[in-house]
């Protein structure tokens, strides 16, 4: 360990991480590697500070590492947990794990962008001259968190094979603050496959496992841009506000 800050991703065949690293990355990095191919795991494994072989879903499988390394995890003050599809520099990525410890964040995102025009949440893209937005949602696909509120979220990870429902949930279960979550509009990153349409791979539908979370927490969750720190220093509170209904 020789930084503070750590990304844990699961990671397929086709994995950007290399590219998260290319440069002068002030984080860790660790791996757990899903696929079936030795000599992919070996070559991840050559430059990174911990790859795992494992088969399995993206929370579960980082819920089942944080248990088994929890000494470890607790040393580092941010982790942040994308998809292994996302697109993005370590200089920005080390920007997006600053600007989480300048405001004191418990979980944040950079802004979406995606290669084929569609994001699942329309919130999470880019607004021109802010340097971040208050809200109460960062979806599942990157968040970033500080250790503490990691740690004490990690326990639903397994609920939700597909993911779905678990960012639904944060916000509540952090007692709705409203500045401590955020989408970080001066750093973007790209979505470079397209939204997923296919899911037949899980046992549970995941629209299935969004509801039974909304139910265990007896919320109906909707989305909401709380303000926005503009890039000239200043302070807005928006005329409006967007909301995305999840529940069903």
């Amino acid at each position: 360990m020789k930084n503070k800050n750590l990304v844990i991703a699961a990671v397929g065949d086709s994995s950007l991480h290399k590219q998260w690293k290319s440069g002068n990355p002030a984080f860790d990095l660790i791996l757990i590697y899903y696929g079936n191919s030795d000599l992919i795991f070996f070559d991840y494994s050559k430059d990174v500070m911990i790859c795992i072989k494992q088969n399995g879903q993206k929370f579960p499988l980082i819920k089942s590492f944080i248990e088994t390394n929890l000494e470890l995890i607790s040393q580092y003050d941010y982790v942040w947990l994308p998809d292994d599809d996302i697109s993005i520099s370590a200089d920005d990525l080390n920007r997006l794990f600053e600007t989480a410890r300048t405001y004191s964040l418990q979980i944040c995102q950079p802004a979406l962008i995606s290669l084929h025009g569609d994001v699942s949440h329309a919130i999470t893209k880019p607004r021109v001259g802010n340097t971040l937005r208050f809200t109460n949602f960062v979806e599942v696909m990157m968040p970033l968190f500080d250790v503490k509120t990691l740690l004490s979220l990690r326990n639903d990870f397994d609920l939700s094979q597909s993911g779905w429902g678990l960012d639904a949930t944060w916000s509540h279960r952090l007692n709705s603050p409203k500045d401590k979550i955020a989408i970080i509009d001066d750093i973007t990153a790209i979505h470079t496959k397209p939204v997923g349409r296919d899911y037949s791979r899980f046992r549970i539908k995941p629209e299935t496992e969004l509801k039974h979370l909304l139910e265990k927490y007896n919320i109906a969750f909707v989305m909401k841009n709380y303000s926005s720190l503009l890039n000239n220093g200043s302070h807005k509170i928006p005329w409006y506000r967007n909301f995305f209904r999840l529940s069903s």
